[in-house]
């Protein structure tokens, strides 16, 4: 899904491949894939300076982790290096609490996006998840002043990988 929501600057495309059955002594883990930057529907307007963005992941319906038994993720961050595009991103994890699994991605200065590049965070995560997540931006058009800004997106269903 492209543009998740209007409130949000940036569009945000949002794959998930749900867990298959692991091999022995394997867990099986649920694959997110969320893309930020592309715009093939030519909707967005740029540049869009961003500060951070802020993604929950809610547990599907009656599959929040046990209390006490940690949270399996894997975080893998894919994006094209370049001048305003970024440095150093850190992505903070929040497993706290049992129905979401919260992930903030801070640059260690603003990205400022062009339509030109984007930016891919792959995870892998041991707890079921819903079909809608919860965005959060600190964004701006040009050179304006930074605002928070909060949406949602929908899960879409991504093929197995072979």
């Amino acid at each position: 899904m492209t543009s998740p929501d209007p409130a949000l600057l940036l569009p945000y495309r949002l794959e998930h491949t749900p867990a298959t059955a692991a091999q022995p002594g394997e867990m099986a883990l649920d694959r997110v894939r969320l893309t930020i930057g592309e715009d093939p529907d030519g909707r967005t307007t740029w540049p869009v300076r961003c500060a951070r963005i802020t993604l929950g992941l809610p547990a599907a319906h009656g599959a929040a982790a046990r209390t006490g038994e940690p949270v399996i993720l894997r975080t893998r961050l894919e994006l094209e290096r370049g001048p305003g595009r970024g440095r150093q991103r850190l992505v903070e994890t929040i497993t706290t609490d049992p129905a979401t699994t919260t992930l903030t991605l801070n640059p260690a200065e603003p990205a400022g996006f062009d339509g030109t590049w984007s930016l891919t965070l792959t995870l892998d995560i041991s707890t079921p998840l819903g079909t809608q997540s919860r965005i959060t931006e600190d964004t701006a058009l040009g050179d304006s002043r930074s605002r928070h800004r909060a949406g949602t997106a929908t899960f879409t269903a991504a093929p197995l990988p072979n």
